[in-house]
């Protein structure tokens, strides 16, 4: 008993240390990962975005304000390749498709901006 009192104990003391060294908003938690690759001119991308697209009905049960992606750019070599304004219909957790024109070594960035103001990007060089 004991030990599982020390256990548990150890373990609420490290998430309070890393509660502490973070912020408590949701944009801690958001991740995307890029991938985009050239074949004769053409630029395969695919984005996945770690979100929760908190909807106004979702957030109105959960007694929080909704809080899901408005609007995703991408650019590669100094160019708008993809720009799309979203709304709450967007899934959890989305993956976008896109091609482009372009070619290897330059860089795709993809930023997007979310319901509450928050604006996050991610950059990747195209292989």
């Amino acid at each position: 008993m004991k030990k599982l009192m020390l256990a548990l104990t150890s373990v609420a003391l490290m998430a309070t240390a890393a509660m502490a060294e973070a912020p408590a908003t949701a944009a801690t938690q958001v991740k995307m990962k890029i991938k985009a690759k050239e074949k004769a001119g053409v630029v395969k991308a695919k984005v996945s975005i770690s979100h929760d697209m908190l909807t106004y009905d979702q957030a109105k049960k959960k007694g929080q304000e909704a809080d899901f992606i408005t609007h995703i750019t991408a650019t590669a070599g100094g160019k708008v390749v993809y720009d799309v304004s979203t709304s709450q219909f967007l899934s959890k957790n989305p993956l976008i498709k896109f091609q482009f024109a372009g070619k290897k070594g330059d860089e795709l960035k993809v930023t997007y901006t979310q319901l509450k103001g928050g604006v996050f990007f991610d950059t990747k060089e195209i292989k």
